[in-house]
Parts: structure tokens; sequence; C-alpha cells
């Protein structure tokens, strides 16, 4: 079993090295750690297990002697009214249960994304809260057509007792569902996406305190305050930083972050940004030996023509689809999750991104002696295709990244956007993980079939190709560009804030 430290020597950003690219120090006057350890990691698979798992704890909250020793911190791209236990389940909707705590004594501080379609939601959402004895605002302070992509929860009990839950879920009814996404479930909001596959984080320990610093950060940067409504005046306390709760498990956990440049609208440190997500993706597919698994809701190229196709240089070599093909010509196997996205036009010109990156992957995989296998899905259960909206790599059951960044350079290089790399001391948590995943896509009762992770990817291909459980092998031979697709692409749909790439 490889000890800790050297996990931790492997997989984790050196945040002292200069002139990479792209850059992997914080941005400047970050207050949170360069890593944590001592803290127990869960996984959170799909959205019931977040929304009921957050209607526990406020409504323990709520009925406890004292609920003004208790503390909750939301972070979200997307925070509606959703039932949280279902449509059925006369239980409080998001909204009224948050409103209700902070009338209770809980010190509730909500922190919205800003962008176009939730500004005004979200600053209604946080003058009523702050009318009741919360906190809250909806954050402008991005780039325009940019948002905080941000998804997390902050639980802080007595006795320096923390816990986070942070990953690819906000609490809306986009997010709701189960793990056996039915076609059609009663207590699934009919106004919401369908079926939908999700992935967070639940952290308890000095990892969960890390999380509450990153929050602050936000929170108390004095630049462009204008921008948040109602706009923030009054600083969080951080002094918690000095007081880290024991250690409560086994794995360390490093914060990794986007932050665009955009002195204009955004942040104080925004002249230089943050890119640790992108460079954490990097440095673990260059160091993949084994296997590397990714679930996600996009994965492109990055740029039109794609990186992939460009001559040598810091364009071609910073893509991740570049990186990702060098280690199948290294013998690493590549598998990956999408969701199939049928039935939207509004995804032709991402599907076009994707199925030619994949094209290249395919290719190398193909042609090249001794390269690794490449396979890459979707799900499918009934008459609707799932939309995977998770964000996770794992990495040779060593590594997991899991957050709420995208492989594209939206979530690499434009939105706000927070991730964490998480490896195990006792060589748990990451191969459960995938397990884990594995199990739920496909349908298998025990692990013993996908211990081995080759013998696991094998399994996994002949589940979709046979078309037997829920996978099936995503078609990346159709072609569907349509026209202006540079200009979709690079100003819209994928954008990039991120340093100079010429």
């Amino acid at each position: 079993m490889t000890s800790l430290q050297a996990l931790k020597e492997k997989w984790f950003l050196d945040l002292a090295v200069e002139g990479a690219f792209p850059p992997q120090s914080r941005h400047p006057g970050a207050m949170v750690f360069d890593h944590t350890e001592g803290n127990r990691v869960e996984p959170v698979i799909d959205g019931y297990a977040l929304m009921s798992d957050y209607h526990r704890r406020l409504t323990e909250m709520i009925e406890a002697p004292d609920p003004s020793v208790y503390e909750v911190w939301v972070s979200m791209w997307h925070f509606d009214n959703v039932k949280l236990l279902g449509v059925t389940n006369t239980a409080e909707n998001a909204h009224e249960l948050t409103w209700k705590a902070a009338e209770a004594g809980v010190k509730i501080v909500f922190l919205g994304s800003g962008h176009l379609s939730r500004k005004r939601p979200h600053a209604k959402f946080s003058k009523e809260l702050i009318a009741r004895g919360g906190r809250g605002t909806s954050d402008s302070r991005i780039p325009r057509l940019a948002s905080h992509h941000q998804k997390f929860v902050i639980y802080r009990y007595p006795e320096n007792h923390w816990v986070a839950v942070l990953g690819s879920m906000d609490i809306s009814k986009a997010r709701w569902d189960t793990p056996e996404h039915l076609d059609h479930n009663p207590n699934r909001p009919l106004d919401g996406q369908g079926p939908t596959h999700d992935v967070s984080l639940k952290v308890e320990g000095p990892g969960a305190v890390d999380i509450a610093l990153h929050f602050a950060e936000r929170w108390n940067d004095p630049k462009n305050r204008s921008r948040t409504n109602p706009e923030l005046t009054a600083d969080l306390p951080v002094d918690f930083a000095f007081n880290l709760p024991d250690s409560k498990g086994s794995c360390a956990i490093q914060m990794l972050r986007t932050y665009p440049i955009d002195p204009k609208h955004s942040f104080s440190w925004s002249d230089q940004g943050e890119f640790t997500i992108w460079a954490s993706y990097l440095n673990a597919i260059k160091k993949a030996q084994k296997y590397i698994y990714i679930e996600d809701q996009y994965l492109y190229s990055f740029g039109v023509p794609l990186a992939v196709e460009r001559p040598p240089g810091v364009f071609r070599d910073s893509d991740l689809f570049f990186h990702i093909g060098e280690a199948i010509k290294r013998g690493v196997d590549v598998l990956i999750l999408v969701p199939s996205r049928k039935g939207n036009p509004a995804a032709i010109p991402q599907l076009h991104q994707r199925r030619k990156g994949a094209r290249y992957l395919r290719e190398i995989s193909e042609t090249t002696h001794g390269a690794g296998r490449f396979g890459i899905c979707y799900p499918s259960i009934g008459k609707f295709d799932p939309v995977v909206h998770a964000k996770v790599m794992i990495v040779d059951d060593e590594l997991a990244l899991v957050g709420s960044a995208n492989v594209c350079q939206r979530s690499m290089a434009h939105d706000s956007e927070v991730h964490l790399a998480v490896v195990d001391g006792e060589d748990r948590f990451v191969r459960e993980l995938r397990l884990a995943l594995w199990m739920e896509h496909m349908e298998l009762d025990g692990p013993e079939a996908i211990q081995d992770p080759g013998q696991g990817f094998t399994g996994y291909m002949q589940n979709a190709t046979e078309g037997k459980g829920r996978l099936r092998v995503f078609d990346i031979d159709k072609e569907s560009r349509v026209p202006f697709h540079k200009f979709i692409m690079d100003r819209i749909i994928d954008p990039y804030k991120g340093p100079s790439r010429i």
C-alpha cells in the first residue's frame, strides 16, 4: 500500500512552482491551505442524497434546544424552491426550510451566483433570508456570460465539528433524482431536467474548514461589492481557521479553484486569477499509469480548431485531450461517461466538439503499438437518457478529482469553480468511489467482477456494447457541425478568460 506522503507528493500540486502553464499557484492573498489531512470523505451520489441530507440537518438544528449554536453556509449556482424530499412529500421546500432555520436562530449565510438567469431570483431569496435573520447575496462579480458555478453546503456544529458537501449538485429541481433514474418518478419535479446523475463529496474534518475559508474569501473580498445584491457590507469572521478540528479519517484533500482573469468585474485577485483545477487535471493525466475514468457533462478539447489539431505550443500542450491521448500512447486505459444529449438542438455544436476530440483519442488507441484502450459511453434507461451532470476524474485507484468543473475551457478558465483532489492513506476511498459508480451504471449487485480496473473496463464496455444494462456506446462518428461553429463555441458555449496562450 502506498503511503499517504507518497500519494500527496505524486498527485497534489506543488503550489510553489513558478512558470508553469497553466499557473499552478494560488491567487494572491488566498487564505485556503495547501492541503488538509485527517478527513473522512464519503460519496454523495445523485440529488436526493444531497437534498434529503440538507433537510435532515436543518430540521435537527431547528428542533434543537438552542438553534443559534449552528451555522449553515450555502454556495449555489442555482438554488430554487425544490421539494427536498420529493414532490409527493409534505415536508418544507428548500426556501421555506432555509428561512425557517434562520428565523429559529440558525446562522444561515447564502452566496448565490448572480449570472443572467439567476441574478434576480437569488437576490430575491437573499432579501427574504435577511428579513428572517440570515445573510445572503446574489454575487455578480464575474465576466459577462460567466457564472459562479460553485455548489457546496457547509454545516458548523458545536465542539468544532464541521461537515461540508461539495460537488456537481445544486439544491434545485433540475438536480433532484435517485440512483434508479426512473423514466417517470412521481417524486421528481416535472419542471426539472428529468433523470440526472450527479456526484458530490461529504467531507468531515479540517477539509470542511478549508471549504469554509474558500467561502469567506469570496464573501469578504472588498472589490466590486456594488455587483452584489443585496450589497455586501460586513465580513465573515475567519478566526475558525486557527483551531482546526481533530482528525476524522485517513484522507488528504487539496482544494482546487478556477477564477478567471477579469479585473474589471470580478475580485481583487482577478488580474491574475487562479487555474489550479486545470493544472491538477493535467498533472493527474500526465502521471496516470493504469487507467483514467471520467464522468463529465461536456468534455471538449479546447478551441476551434481543436487544440489537438494545432502545432506544438502552449495552446496544444496545455489541452486536456492532448494529454489524455499521450496517456493512451503510454498504455493507459481511458473510459469516459457523458450524456447523450439526444433531442437537444442546442447541444449540436457541443456534440461536434466532443466527437472530434473523441475520434482523436480513438485513433491513437487503435493505431499506436502498445496503446491503452479507449471507450466512451452514455447512460440510457427506458425512454429517457439520464443527464450526466457529474464532474469526476478517477486515476489508478489512487486519486479522485470531484467538484463543479467540467472538462472544457469554460470550467478551466472562465467561470468560477471549485474542485477537490482526494487521496486516501488507507487505500479505500478512491477505489470504493469507482466501484460505487460502476456498480450503479452496470446494475451490479456486488463489486466482485470489477475489483480489478482492467477487468472492470472490459465488463463496462461489454455492458455498453451489448446494451444489457444502463450503458450504451456513444456514437462518435455521427457528424453534427452547425454554421458559425467557431463563434458559437468560442464566444458562447466554451469561452476562455485564462492566461495568454499565444
